[in-house]
């Protein structure tokens, strides 16, 4: 089927919109998670149209129902992935009050609300009457007991907006880590938001580019502004307040309802282990909660070996590069799967099938992420959709415990300031090292830019903390997860696929960050308290593991671009990938003969 876009008049522009109806017309395998959007209007009529084009750009979110809400300045639109009540009808949006236009509550919602059954009784005993199954009812009652507040009640993976005619506003928010996705737009006639950019474009007459420093140096953007001039995303852990949705628009803010340095507390180092194994067992529990088939990302690595134990899927997905033991993890995969008594899918893609696929990749990415990562997780997500519409992964668990290697360094140098004989001298150390500050700044530069650019970005966050362990896992969790996440949530989006991640249960974001630095990293050992978790669990074999990987692809090998990092070193790649985006979104390139 053929579907014209309106509101893009800039041939640019008509470059991206011809691409993604070819994605969503042609690649069938990825047509299906939820997606919302919504166009409010500061003074004129909405055209009906409009959000219809939101949807349609984002439907592969969401293949099992699709649905809209109208009033004169206020459309929102929703495209539903069902994973909890699969028969009630009406949730795509939900509304409350149906007959009272001046008293409706409106809900588009993208995600899960794991502890709804909990929370549904708590508000079953508050006299509340329910007429579904579902988490998105369980959410807007919420709203109605609560109000914002309700926030500090889920325990969830979501973005979601509720408007709401008797106060005159709408309310958005967006998880505590960023597993779900919430962009926004707005200009002197209108507020625009979306689960992804791609369905924002379609309402921008002339996108334009924007490529800073601070990307050419992380690989990712870190905060609210995009690669998008004027479109930005909601922060993880914010909600957003818009006030004027009926009577006329009154104004707007962002602000922070979480931040885990609020949420600390005293750990008894004697019982650590202990209290992460229950909180990690009750996260994967509680993420077993579906009424559709539900499988498992096992890499071999501790992590999702972890939750794979806990979990008892039935079937795990491992991605398997044949290229010696820097790529390939399958000997432990396959341990794990079997102990389990899991069926094992494995897929091996190819460098052809990578070169097919990029500009797929890079078009559902909505932006370019500097990682390996992105290929192997849209293959998995790939194959995953022919049996389950769940997967289970383990990330987040580098981030808030310590497990990247290059960690390593800065902790190594840091031990010689505790030398008896050098105690005197720190100053001089300083001096020769560099600050811890500067030092990890070096070590995040991937970019032709200063250093003195990345102290910038990260300063604020690294600061927090004179445990240079907790620094580093602070200032990653704040800035450099957010981006794998998009990544994660766009390649299992792209088919229909639901991404849970266990470890970034907001009470074990807040437990990783009570505990010491020296809980995570101990002896040079990387994680040591998640593999003390693991030793409950996993074989031996495992355990006694010394490399340390993630998910890597022979992308280097394949284009022959080794580069002053090594096998490992992503500058070529990231050019390429720079490249597909902005002659997928723009018609353009730019670094081709780089």
């Amino acid at each position: 089927m053929k579907f014209e876009i309106g509101f893009a008049r800039n041939d640019k522009n008509r470059r991206f919109l011809t691409f993604y109806e070819t994605i969503n017309n042609n690649n069938k395998e990825g047509f299906f998670m939820c997606g919302i959007a919504g166009i409010i209007s500061k003074g004129e009529p909405l055209d009906f149209t409009r959000i219809q084009t939101m949807i349609h750009a984002i439907r592969h979110r969401g293949p099992d129902d699709v649905g809209f809400y109208t009033a004169p300045l206020a459309h929102l639109g929703m495209a539903r992935l069902s994973i909890i009540d699969l028969v009630s009808p009406g949730l795509c949006p939900l509304v409350y009050n149906n007959d009272k236009e001046e008293d409706k509550i409106v809900l588009v919602y993208n995600g899960e609300i794991y502890n709804y059954i909990e929370l549904r009784e708590e508000l079953c005993g508050k006299g509340y009457i329910f007429q579904t199954a579902s988490d998105s009812e369980v959410l807007l009652q919420a709203y109605r007991e609560w109000g914002e507040n309700c926030l500090d009640k889920l325990n969830g993976m979501f973005s979601f907006a509720i408007l709401d005619c008797h106060r005159d506003l709408l309310f958005a928010a967006r998880d505590r880590a960023g597993e779900k996705p919430f962009y926004y737009y707005q200009d002197e006639s209108q507020f625009i938001f979306a689960s992804e950019i791609k369905a924002i474009l379609t309402q921008i007459n002339i996108p334009v580019a924007n490529i800073p420093e601070e990307f050419q140096a992380l690989e990712y953007m870190s905060q609210e502004n995009t690669l998008f001039t004027g479109v930005k995303c909601l922060l993880p852990g914010h909600k957003l307040l818009y006030r004027g949705i009926v009577k006329g628009y009154k104004g707007w803010r962002c602000s922070e309802y979480w931040n885990v340095l609020d949420h600390l507390w005293d750990i008894d180092p004697e019982k650590a282990v202990d209290e992460l194994d229950a909180l990690l067992y009750s996260s994967v529990q509680l993420r077993l909660r579906s009424d559709v088939p539900l499988g498992l990302y096992l890499s071999g690595g501790l992590d999702s070996s972890i939750i794979a134990y806990m979990a008892k899927p039935k079937i795990c997905f491992s991605c398997n590069f044949p290229y010696g033991p820097k790529y390939d993890e399958l000997e432990f995969a396959s341990v794990v799967a079997k102990d389990i008594g899991a069926e094992h899918i494995i897929i091996r893609p190819t460098k052809e099938e990578f070169e097919r696929y990029l500009p797929n990749i890079i078009y559902h990415l909505d932006m370019p992420v500097g990682s390996f990562s992105c290929f192997p997780l849209y293959m998995l997500a790939k194959k995953a959709k022919e049996r389950v519409k769940i997967v289970l992964s383990g990330e987040g668990s580098d981030e808030l415990f310590g497990g990247y290697t290059r960690y390593l360094t800065l902790v190594h140098d840091q031990q010689l300031y505790k030398i008896s004989a050098l105690r005197n001298y720190k100053s001089l150390l300083d001096y020769y090292y560099g600050s811890p500050l500067e030092r990890f700044s070096r070590l995040l530069n991937r970019g032709a830019v200063s250093d003195e650019a990345i102290k910038s970005i990260i300063a604020k966050y690294f600061e927090q903390y004179d445990d240079i362990i907790h620094a580093m896992g602070y200032t990653e969790f704040k800035l450099m997860l957010v981006t794998l996440l998009q990544m994660e949530d766009r390649t299992s989006a792209a088919f229909g696929i639901e991404n849970r991640s266990p470890f970034l249960d907001h009470r074990i974001i807040e437990f990783a960050f009570s505990i010491s630095g020296g809980a995570k990293i101990k002896d040079m050992q990387t994680k040591f308290i998640v593999r003390e978790v693991a030793r409950r669990y996993l074989p031996k074999s495992l355990l006694e593991r010394k490399d340390k990987m993630g998910l890597v692809a022979p992308i280097t090998r394949w284009l022959h671009a080794t580069g002053k990092r090594g096998e490992f070193d992503r500058s070529v790649y990231n050019k390429l990938c720079l490249d597909t985006w902005l002659e997928v979104f723009f018609g353009e390139k730019r670094y081709a003969n780089i």
